[in-house]
């Protein structure tokens, strides 16, 4: 058994809606819990506190732009595509409503193996996606959002195509039409299945953010539950 003093701060799982991060981010839980290492989930992804009331806000008075989902009702987010005086704005609310999500988890890591299914890649990645905006993952406010995750910090890029993600998640659609009606937290509605365009959007942002971050990749499409959740486990050290 690893002592959890080996083992990194911070494991931060990252990629598409639908690769497996959920799933996989339990079983290890699960695993490091059961050998008595203090753990504890975390899931920080914006839009948080200011920026989601003024995201609220913008779809009340019409100020927004529509995301075509054919699964699902589509997407309002806040109009701040439209101008690079627009952009920065957002980008500094999301900024400065991310730092107490960052405080607690600085908190959290002194007494617990922290295992993220979504964290400060996965803010940057979804600002971006708010501003219809690539390039935002290489501006200065990204960079400073990454500094803050500890460097010890092992990163989890699970990865997969469309293709896949839809014939996971399609049969749920009509099991769940009562809770697509409602919006979820974060980019779009509720929905099973998400649009081409969002997930394609967070699978070039991932790639191109993980180039600076060596994570281990796994393509999940390729791979069964089992067999990922045992590729990560040794690549932590830790005994099944």
């Amino acid at each position: 058994m690893k002592n959890s003093k080996s083992l990194p701060n911070i494991v931060h799982f990252f990629g598409p809606d639908g690769a497996g991060k959920t799933t996989q981010v339990n079983i290890l839980v699960d695993l490091l819990s059961r050998q008595g290492i203090p753990t504890r989930k975390i899931w920080v992804r914006s839009p948080h506190t200011l920026a989601f009331l003024l995201w609220r806000l913008f779809v009340k008075i019409g100020f927004y732009r529509l995301v075509i989902n054919p699964f699902g009702p589509p997407g309002k987010l806040p109009g701040v595509d439209r101008s690079r005086v627009l952009r920065r704005f957002w980008s500094s609310v999301e900024f400065l409503s991310v730092l107490p999500f960052i405080a607690r988890v600085s908190y959290l890591k002194r007494h617990h193996v922290l295992i993220a299914e979504r964290y400060l890649v996965d803010t940057v990645t979804t600002v971006a996606y708010f501003l219809d905006d690539l390039d935002f993952i290489k501006s200065w406010t990204s960079r400073l959002l990454l500094r803050f995750i500890p460097k010890d910090t092992a990163f989890v890029f699970l990865d997969t195509d469309y293709s896949t993600i839809f014939d996971r998640r399609a049969p749920l659609v009509t099991q769940k039409q009562s809770s697509s009606a409602r919006r979820g937290y974060g980019a779009i509605p509720s929905c099973p299945v998400e649009p081409r365009s969002f997930i394609e959007f967070q699978r070039r942002a991932y790639a191109s953010l993980s180039k600076s971050l060596d994570p281990l990749k796994i393509d999940t499409s390729k791979n069964s539950i089992k067999e990922t959740s045992m590729i990560i486990i040794q690549s932590l050290g830790l005994d099944q």
